[in-house]
This record gives C-alpha cells, sequence and structure tokens, in this order.
C-alpha cells in the first residue's frame, strides 16, 4: 500500500529541500514526489475501491481519518507541482506536524480494524464450516440407517437379497469411513 510509503516520502523531502540540485538528489525528489503522488491517489480512490470491492466499510471515525489524510496530502501533491512551493518552514510544519502524525494514527487504526474484520470473518467462516460438517454427519448417520434398514429387509427376502446385503453392507462401511473424516475434521476446527 503506498500510503506508508508516503511518510518517509514526505520526511525525504524535507531533508531533499535544503540539498543540493544533483542528479541523485533529483531522482531521490522524484521518487518521493510518486510516492506522495500515489499515496493520495490510494487515499482517495483506490482504498474506498478495494474496501467496496471485500465488502467492508471503515467504522465512521476511521473514515473521518481517512479523509483528513487524503485532505492533507491534497496541498503536498498540489505543491509538489510547483518545486518552488515545497520549500519552507510551511512545507516543513505540514509534513511533521500535520501530515505525519495524521498518516501514522490512520495506518495504526487501519491496521487494527483491517485485523479485527479478518478475525470476525475467520471465526464466521468456522462457524459455517462447522455447522456444515454437522449437517454432513447428520447425513452419514441417516445413510448408516439406511443401509442397516436395507440389510434388514434384503435379510427377510432371503437369496434373492443376498446381493442387496452385499451393496447395503458397502454403503454402511462407506457412510461408517465418511463420518469418521468428518469427525477428525470437526475437531481439527474445534481446536483452532
Amino acid at each position: 500500500m503506498a500510503i506508508g510509503p508516503a511518510r518517509i516520502a514526505a520526511l525525504s523531502l524535507l531533508v531533499l529541500a535544503n540539498k543540493e540540485d544533483s542528479d541523485d538528489a533529483h531522482t531521490a525528489r522524484q521518487l518521493s514526489v510518486d510516492r506522495i503522488t500515489a499515496a493520495h491517489e490510494m487515499l482517495g480512490t483506490k482504498l474506498p475501491a478495494m474496501l467496496k470491492a471485500c465488502n467492508h466499510t471503515f467504522p465512521s471515525k476511521l473514515e473521518e481519518k481517512r479523509l483528513a489524510c487524503f485532505e492533507a496530502l491534497t496541498p503536498l501533491v498540489e505543491s509538489l507541482r510547483d518545486s518552488s512551493k515545497a520549500q519552507g518552514s510551511a512545507f516543513s510544519d505540514h509534513c511533521l506536524y500535520r501530515l505525519e502524525p495524521l498518516v501514522s494514527s490512520f495506518l495504526i487504526e487501519m491496521t487494527e480494524d483491517l485485523m479485527e474484520n479478518h478475525k470476525r470473518l475467520e471465526e464466521r467462516r468456522q462457524e459455517d464450516m462447522l455447522k456444515a460438517i454437522t449437517n454432513a454427519e447428520v447425513v452419514g448417520k441417516n445413510i448408516q440407517l439406511i443401509a442397516f434398514n436395507a440389510s434388514i429387509e434384503a435379510a427377510r427376502i432371503g437369496d434373492m437379497g443376498k446381493g442387496f446385503t452385499v451393496i447395503a453392507s458397502e454403503i454402511r462401511d462407506l457412510s461408517g469411513k465418511t463420518q469418521m473424516m468428518l469427525d477428525n475434521i470437526a475437531d481439527l476446527l474445534r481446536a483452532s
């Protein structure tokens, strides 16, 4: 994500603003400008689009911080288009006392929010998987009962039901193996 590197880029621009106009300084300055521009675009359009694609919204206070970071980056991006504006105490104060604390705070809270959201999604996914396994276990038990009843009916028929007895026995064995696998999966999910 471009937001974190923008913090470094903004601070490096402060250092570069007072340096000579060498090729290395120009290259470093351009890299900083590119990172800040990318962060501005990330905060303005890309991050909201990514959140929307993931069906996630920030809590209102975090969204306010995102907008505040975007607004704090906007004059910086505009001043970078004219390098003469990217100098002086107002520029330094903006980078050090407004932009950097806002972005740092936003990044910390955004990370916490995304981690909490991920945790909730994982818990919900695990609950859904356990429900699916429980349902499959019920089906497996019903298959065992049906196979058992089929064996009884085949035995009652006598010689004509011997082939069906073998099939019912195989179904019961497969159902038992499936039940064991489902139990193992459920135990693994419950342990995690």
